[in-house]
């Protein structure tokens, strides 16, 4: 599988992440395991989990991070594990959580689950621009010093405070984001989406930025919710999938599937491995989050991990 480097850093991730939001809760820790074992023999090396995972089910607050941690020890094997801590109370999601005090909080009780000393690359969830850029990053500067925190990211954050955060860093001397997390796939979601529940999604200002600075990015829902799954056409409207009719249907995203349909049948390839190469071949350094369910699934999106597009490939793909 091919690598991402993270400038500013010595981490070296694998081109596909695996997220673990389900794992010891939705997914058994069994099959779990199943599936982390198979991302490793696939030469995946970046899990990505955080804080507030599964905790809207019942007895569900930190299991993704504990199952993750009891294979990691049971393992012993050597993988860059990433974690996001600051998000809001689910029941109260208007209410930030982005403080100082929040971040220990939640970066202690994470590290304790996962049975780590340091975190690889530790993300702070949310934002909450009453906070000012200094003060984050002075205190996730303490717990780097520390030696809790390798390095640190900004999950579903603007462009201004992205930029604001890159300013203050780069004239006090401190520490940095090396990348920032947000929602992005080939299929675009569609307006009134991003901004959801503090969630985030790709746009042209945002692309811009990345491809101008070089910030590196992770993206999650990176698969589009399965539209390039092979199970979906233009003209036709699936029962019980009303969340990705509004979120990805449209004349434009359905281009991109045939798009990327074509291209894959001309390269011996799925849609899917296409959509997710998309992401890890653009001119600044992106991991693709899959968020698989099987371990068929994992097999398939780690598939993608060694396909490299052309820039032609890329500017084709978005029509």
């Amino acid at each position: 599988m091919r690598i991402i480097p993270l400038p500013g850093t010595n981490q070296k991730p694998s081109a596909i992440s695996l997220g673990t939001g389900g794992f010891g809760s939705s997914v058994p820790r069994d099959e779990a395991f199943k599936m982390l074992d198979t991302y490793a023999e696939a030469g995946g090396n970046f899990l990505d989990t955080a804080h507030c995972y599964a905790a809207w089910l019942p007895n569900g607050a930190g299991a993704s991070e504990r199952t993750l941690g009891a294979w990691l020890k049971a393992r012993k094997t050597s993988m860059i594990v990433a974690t996001k801590g600051a998000h809001p109370d689910l029941k109260k999601m208007e209410v930030p959580r982005m403080r100082p005090e929040h971040i220990a909080q939640d970066l202690r009780e994470s590290l304790e689950r996962l049975q780590l000393e340091r975190v690889d690359l530790y993300w702070l969830h949310r934002d909450d621009p009453n906070v000012p850029v200094g003060e984050v990053l002075g205190a996730l500067s303490e717990h780097i010093s520390a030696g809790r925190i390798g390095a640190i990211g900004a999950s579903n954050w603007t462009v201004a405070r992205l930029d604001a955060a890159a300013k203050y860093a780069q004239e006090k001397g401190s520490v940095a984001f090396c990348a920032s997390q947000i929602g992005w796939s080939l299929a675009r979601v569609n307006p009134g989406v991003s901004g959801q529940n503090g969630m985030l999604f790709m746009d042209d200002a945002t692309l811009a930025y990345h491809r101008k600075t070089k910030l590196a990015m992770a993206a999650y829902s990176s698969q589009g919710n399965g539209f390039f799954s092979g199970k979906y056409r233009r003209g036709e409207t699936p029962a019980n999938k009303q969340g990705l009719v509004k979120t990805y249907f449209s004349d434009a995203n359905f281009g991109r599937l045939e798009r990327a349909q074509a291209l894959a049948k001309k390269l011996g390839r799925t849609a899917n491995e296409v959509a997710l190469a998309y992401l890890t071949s653009q001119s600044f350094p992106t991991c693709a989050i899959a968020g698989p369910h099987s371990v068929e699934q994992v097999k398939s999106s780690c598939a993608a991990g060694d396909l490299l597009l052309s820039a032609d490939d890329l500017a084709s793909l978005e029509g």
